[in-house]
């Protein structure tokens, strides 16, 4: 029996082993949470071939590209990883799934931001592929950090805007997609500066406060559902080299 976990604090919320539940179906594969920030234990266990794969969550998913001997293209362009596997070959390949999710969310969801103007806010691993999404799209992209490192590092590769946290209310009334890469329980927008012509697109799978905040000015709204549900689907490709059980998955996140 293959076994895979998400790797992250703090995780005992996820869905995630529900979900990957779901996709397998009858095959014989196993998914748990293991709540730890240190990646060498994490390698540990993919190499003993204790784990066959992992997804990545918070804090580590820039971190987790250490451990790794081969970055597919994903996580070599976004700088961080979510998926993580053992090859044939016993190596270990990073892959970055978020961006595909977030990608593959923004088309099923007919969001046009060719040319548009776009807020980031975050620019840790979910913010990184939040904006090589938006870049793949033809966005004309700001990104919203507390401090400016993080978000020049992508500015370098992407030529976008970098503000700071504070700045944000003051640069939001011509954006047409505001996506949150931070905290559920983080809002740092005040309702005022929103305005019913926005789309709102945040990275958690629950009500965060600020799509509360969103829907009360109109806005379209998009949780992190769909995110999780897509990038969920490519991983669990990458973990099986098999297709999933869309449908179930679906039914687990309630889309």
């Amino acid at each position: 029996m293959k076994q895979f976990a998400l790797v992250g604090k703090p995780i005992s919320h996820s869905k995630s082993p529900s979900l990957f539940k779901a996709a397998y179906g009858d095959c014989d594969f196993e998914y748990s949470l293991i709540e730890t920030t240190d990646v060498k234990y994490v390698e540990n266990l993919l190499r003993s071939k204790i784990l066959h794969g992992v997804n990545v969550t918070i804090p580590i998913k820039i971190e987790a590209l250490s451990i790794v001997d081969e970055i597919d293209e994903t996580a070599e362009m976004t700088g961080a990883t979510n998926t993580i596997v053992v090859n044939g070959d016993n190596k270990l390949k990073a892959y970055n799934t978020d961006y595909l999710g977030v990608l593959q969310t923004l088309i099923d969801f007919n969001v046009d931001i060719q040319g548009e103007e776009c807020l980031i806010i975050g620019a840790g691993g979910a913010g990184r592929a939040v904006a090589f999404a938006l870049h793949k799209l033809g966005a004309n992209i700001t990104i919203a950090n507390r401090t400016a490192d993080k978000a020049n590092l992508i500015a370098e590769k992407i030529n976008c805007n970098v503000i700071s946290i504070d700045e944000i209310n003051y640069n939001i009334s011509n954006k047409k997609l505001i996506v949150n890469a931070l905290p559920a329980d983080i809002c740092v927008i005040d309702k005022q500066y929103l305005n019913p012509q926005q789309t709102v697109f945040d990275a958690s799978p629950h009500q965060s406060m600020l799509l509360k905040t969103a829907q009360s000015k109109g806005c379209r709204c998009i949780d992190g559902r769909f995110w999780l549900l897509h990038q969920g689907i490519a991983a669990y490709k990458i973990f099986t080299q098999q297709p999933p059980d869309i449908i179930s998955m679906r039914k687990i996140l309630d889309i």
